[in-house]
């Protein structure tokens, strides 16, 4: 009976040591994880899962028009039109000429400013969550400009901006970097430059026009020479001038026909203690308040009344120097 026990025990022993060795390779494999863990395998274990592509890699194939649509975008984007400098460090791009691009930094607005009086009324983005844009206004009046200010998120990125105004569309280039950035960028107007030219054209043609006299003749050809002196009654004239041939006389607009005065040629001689011989010149009235003399005058006097009641006003071509 005592044998039976002891070999019992025996084996309950023998059965738990096996147990015990069934039990040890899991925990060595727990070991195991968390020396992975704490090794090399570490790094492994925490890192990030991968970015998820958000744009798809399919390609939509084009046919021989859209092809060429593109050419020609392409070919307009990378036209080589430089920019030039501007006032206070301005970036002038011409507009229209190519595709400008605008590069920004990180904590470094960029402003882009638009022409003088020009109202914005959409702006898109192609990417409105890492680049943010907001509208200024610097100015008074005619001059008042809308300033755009473009401000990236991070450095590396690149997108599009097109912004809608009252007079034209804008498509911009972004790109974002470290460090490099551009203040104030501008544009310069082909329009303006032609306008400028037009209003040149313009001006000349007035200048032209105010050469014409309202009786269409044109005072490139007429001497204004003359002196208007003596009484000031209504209707001392405003201008006289010569063509060479003939004399003209202007009065004022107001003047009535039953008030113009006679006109007497002066002569030349005459003295301290007598006055210049006259002789009477008839002038008749050609459109309006122009009265035209048949002849060249170089002294005369216009004379209306008697006595005390006489008006005279005298005039007399002056002969350049």
């Amino acid at each position: 009976m005592k044998i039976n026990l002891i070999a019992f025990s025996v084996a309950l022993v023998t059965a738990g040591s096996a147990v015990a060795q069934q039990t040890v390779p899991a925990i060595d494999n727990t070991s195991q994880l968390a020396a992975n863990v704490k090794g090399a395998p570490q790094a492994a274990y925490l890192m990030p899962p991968p970015p998820v592509n958000l744009l798809s890699n399919v390609q939509v194939d084009l046919d021989k028009k859209e092809q060429r649509a593109v050419f020609l975008a392409n070919e307009w984007k990378a036209k080589n039109d430089m920019p030039t400098r501007g006032d206070e460090g301005a970036v002038v791009f011409v507009y229209g000429a190519t595709l400008p691009t605008v590069v920004c930094a990180p904590l470094k607005p960029c402003n882009l400013l638009l022409q003088p009086g020009e109202v914005v009324q959409k702006i898109d983005s192609g990417d409105s969550v890492r680049w943010k844009t907001s509208p200024s206004l610097v100015g008074q009046g005619d001059q008042t400009t809308t300033v755009i200010v473009i401000k990236p998120t991070d450095s590396g990125l690149e997108t599009a901006l097109t912004i809608a105004t009252d007079r034209r569309l804008y498509t911009v280039k972004l790109v974002s970097r470290l460090t490099d950035w551009m203040p104030k960028v501008a544009f310069s107007y082909p329009e303006d430059v032609n306008k400028a030219w037009a209003d040149y054209y313009a001006n000349q043609a007035r200048i032209k026009e105010a050469t014409v006299l309202s009786n269409g003749m044109n005072i490139d050809g007429l001497d204004f020479g003359y002196k208007i002196d003596g009484d000031k009654p209504n209707w001392r004239p405003v201008r006289v001038y010569t063509d060479g041939r003939k004399t003209y006389i202007e009065f004022p607009a107001s003047m009535k026909w039953d008030e113009s005065p006679a006109l007497v040629e002066l002569g030349n001689d005459g003295g301290w203690f007598s006055d210049p011989s006259k002789k009477q010149v008839n002038y008749a009235p050609r459109g309006g308040n122009r009265f035209e003399v048949d002849k060249v005058l170089t002294r005369a006097a216009l004379i209306s009344g008697v006595g005390k009641s006489e008006e005279k006003v005298e005039i007399t071509r002056e002969v350049a120097r």
